[in-house]
């Protein structure tokens, strides 16, 4: 795995002292004031990239893989569910998704604007499920749209996300554990990180934030604050490569404790 360290070279702005010292102060307050929680399992997954009726039996092998995991709760798709924006590549990612029985929540990738240019293909597909946010067993899970257009690097978050966190955040419990999900990474001097992705976590500045995941490069990355860390995952397709030079595929099993804890285990996919 490779652990990007934080300084304050690449940790600038609003967020730059804080992160550089590993630092949260929603994290550290909530050890004194955690909210009940009990504990959670779950599955997260990255730039499945479905490119055509080939990749059928790989997604179906897939979802059916991690649905057999003990206790998982929900399942986490974090963008770039189509290899090229079409809509019957998105509806199969769902389709094939349900076949895990728990419930599904994704984030648009770039990819999945291909077409377009815009989010509107993966809204007919997914309604409800472009910034949104829910609970479960205590825990709390916000999932964003970070894509801008079809644009791959050098990207902005855009307003409206912007817009939606201050208006949404207010709502949920800062004490509770708090995880966040991206398409884009958004840990400091992450590879293809927003060029405003410090406007994206300076809202969470006062929750209890217990971890960040997200895709869009197709490679194990760690970067650290302090107990929270921003991570990054091999991707879960059958056409595309991993961006790290790796072969392998996989996805995460995490587990949120009762205690506020969060854990990751990786596991290799092979089709």
């Amino acid at each position: 795995m490779k652990t990007i360290p934080v300084t304050r070279r690449v940790a600038l702005g609003q967020l730059g002292a804080l992160l550089a010292a590993g630092l949260w102060p929603g994290t550290l307050r909530a050890q004194a004031q955690t909210a009940p929680a009990a504990r959670v399992r779950f599955a997260v997954l990255n730039d499945f990239h479905h490119e055509s009726a080939d990749c059928e039996g790989w997604f179906e092998t897939l979802f059916g893989t991690v649905a057999a995991h003990s206790d998982i709760a929900f399942v986490a798709g974090l963008g770039d569910l189509a290899n090229k924006g079409k809509p019957e590549s998105l509806a199969a990612i769902k389709r094939l998704a349900a076949t895990a029985r728990v419930p599904f929540y994704p984030v648009p990738g770039n990819h999945d604007n291909d077409l377009e240019k815009n989010t509107r293909i993966y809204t007919e597909v997914f309604p409800g499920r472009l910034n949104y946010s829910w609970a479960e067993s205590g825990w709390q899970f916000v999932a964003l749209d970070t894509t801008d257009g079809n644009k791959w690097s050098d990207t902005t978050v855009s307003p409206t996300t912007l817009a939606w966190l201050k208006q949404e955040l207010p709502k949920l419990d800062p004490r509770r554990p708090t995880v966040l999900l991206t398409h884009f990474p958004l840990g400091a001097g992450a590879k293809y990180r927003p060029l405003n992705a410090e406007a994206v976590l300076t809202p969470f500045v006062d929750f209890n934030l217990r971890g960040v995941f997200s895709g869009h490069y197709h490679g194990v990355t760690k970067v650290a604050h302090g107990s929270i860390e921003c991570v990054t995952n091999v991707c879960c397709s059958r056409v595309g490569k991993n961006h790290d030079g790796t072969a392998a595929k996989g996805y995460y099993i995490c587990t949120g404790g009762a205690d506020g804890n969060l854990t990751r285990e990786w596991f290799a996919f092979s089709g």
